[in-house]
């Protein structure tokens, strides 16, 4: 489990916005004097008595000045010169821990956008869930019953999950919205709202929240996370039909689905009670960042299996790849 908890929860951009300044000082190689834009140090890669190791603050970049080459570049080639027998894994491990052991600071800039980025997430979540509401007003629930509509038997069929387990963990709810009826594969969450999706269309109806399932039905030592029920099912296929392909893990665990990234604070307090936490999310930014969220909540449970369906955006789109 050790192996895969830091190889996959940082991106190297992230590593590369680690602050120089900062992991010089927490590393005990001096304060660093302050010149311009620069603070100089004696340099970690040999011994020097007058300071010409220079961090370049705005940019984020080293350079030392008192070597014949001027070798400079950014953190990681900074900590593979110190180490040279390190793999490229080795250093991006070793950095990662020390960002969580050390509380490590990104560079202001990075710092900046992340939170530019973060607040334009906010407002789209927050339009979207506006919307929702507005839908929710207007439609009406007619009736939810098992699954058994061919045409969404047909739908589970394409997205090559098992119809006996989407039967199993989904209902089928009909209802109306402006005068016109729909049904829908329906998969519940803990606030009674539902994910209702067909062929055609997705949607929240009610509130939105994630979900947990408890297959075996009481609650297990070992859970999986996932970003979107198909995700779930997949798994499940997966589980009962391939055991010999390395996807799901070794031990029974119970299931929480996120409904979206938006969600993953909400499912925190579910996740104190595992011994671990197996990441099935997205291979995008957003899922990286919210395994990234779970690692950093339980960085000794959590662990991402992103590498499990590597190359694929999801575990669905895995799936289809499976001969």
């Amino acid at each position: 489990m050790c192996a895969h908890k830091f190889e996959y929860v940082m991106t190297i951009d992230e590593i590369k916005s680690i602050s120089i300044l900062q992991w010089l000082r927490n590393n005990n190689y001096g304060e660093g004097i302050r010149k311009g834009k620069n603070y100089f140090f004696c340099s970690p890669l040999r011994s020097e008595r007058t300071p010409s190791f220079a961090v370049n603050t705005t940019e984020n970049l080293w350079c030392d000045f008192g070597n014949t080459y001027k070798n400079g570049g950014n953190i990681i080639n900074l900590v593979e010169q110190l180490n040279p027998t390190w793999s490229e894994h080795q250093v991006l491990s070793f950095l990662e821990r020390q960002v969580r052991d050390l509380k490590l600071d990104f560079n202001e800039d990075y710092n900046a956008r992340i939170e530019e980025e973060e607040a334009k997430k906010r407002w789209i979540e927050g339009k979207r869930a506006e919307r929702e509401e507005q839908l929710n007003q207007e439609t009406v629930i007619e009736r939810i019953i098992p699954l058994s509509h061919p045409y969404l038997r047909d739908y589970v069929i394409q997205r090559r999950i098992d119809y006996g387990v989407a039967q199993r963990f989904c209902k089928e709810v009909h209802y109306s919205l402006r005068g016109k009826h729909y049904y829908a594969i329906a998969f519940m969450n803990v606030a009674g709202g539902m994910e209702a999706r067909n062929k055609l269309n997705k949607r929240c109806i009610g509130k939105k929240s994630i979900s947990a399932i408890y297959p075996r039905e009481t609650p297990q030592k070992h859970c999986c996370v996932f970003e979107g029920f198909f995700d779930m099912l997949t798994y499940a296929t997966i589980e009962a039909w391939m055991p010999g392909i390395d996807v799901c893990v070794e031990m029974p665990c119970d299931f929480f689905v996120l409904n979206g990234v938006g969600e993953v604070r909400e499912l925190l307090p579910y996740l104190k009670e595992y011994d671990s936490i197996h990441c099935y999310l997205d291979n995008d930014e957003a899922g990286r960042t919210a395994t990234k969220t779970i690692v950093k909540s339980y960085p000794d449970a959590a662990v991402d299996e992103s590498h499990r369906y590597k190359g694929y955006n999801d575990l669905n789109d895995c799936l289809a790849g499976i001969k």
